[in-house]
């Protein structure tokens, strides 16, 4: 019974060893690193430059659009300082995560973690990638732009790209001055007269 009990566990291994090893990875950087929050959220001073970004997007009209849900532990953080009845809209195609769960099953643990905003109604999630989302979007220009999902050089120009024409007037995203990350490219070259930066959270003003 012992036996054929570890062999459904190692059958299961198998087909799940991508999940598995981003499972293992992610736990052991988290046992060797205790105070790097290493997961893909944003540490404290990054919250705290992000929450005065949002404090002062309060003062324009529109929403506030955050591209890379991930967890939802920043659209909480988000939908917290934002103006009464400023929506904010998140976007997540949950194509990846660094626990490696699945993306029906990473789409509903961010439900549950959003279920009071979302019920409210001061968070609308949508389930679609960043091109699809700028593509399809119809709606008043944000108040603010957080750009936080794929971090290499040709999204994050096309999404700085998109905020611009559409008159933007706070843009920002995180890891700014990753070196594993395109980011810092694609902000530098849209920015050449350069951006505010508070941790690793980078930003532009219209008119600052």
């Amino acid at each position: 019974m012992m036996l054929a009990h570890r062999w459904r566990q190692l059958c299961r291994a198998v087909k799940w060893r991508r999940q598995v090893r981003l499972a293992v990875s992610t736990q052991l950087l988290l046992l060797e690193n205790p105070d790097a929050f290493g997961i893909g959220t944003l540490d404290a001073a990054d919250e705290a430059r992000l929450v005065e970004l949002v404090r002062r997007a309060t003062a324009h009209p529109g929403p506030i659009v955050e591209i890379g849900t991930l967890f939802g532990l920043t659209t909480r953080l988000i939908a917290a300082h934002a103006r009464d009845g400023q929506s904010v809209v998140t976007v997540d195609n949950f194509c990846w995560n660094p626990f490696g769960l699945p993306p029906a099953l990473h789409e509903t643990f961010v439900r549950k973690v959003l279920c009071t905003e979302l019920a409210a109604g001061d968070v609308t999630l949508e389930v679609a990638d960043s091109a699809a989302f700028r593509e399809g979007y119809r709606g008043p220009v944000p108040a603010l732009v957080f750009l936080d999902a794929d971090h290499s050089y040709g999204p994050v120009r096309d999404e700085i790209a998109w905020a611009r024409d559409l008159g933007v007037p706070i843009i920002c995203g995180h890891d700014y001055g990753v070196p594993r990350f395109g980011v810092t490219r694609a902000v530098d070259e849209a920015f050449p007269g350069g951006v505010a930066i508070g941790g690793t959270v980078w930003s532009w003003e219209r008119n600052a």
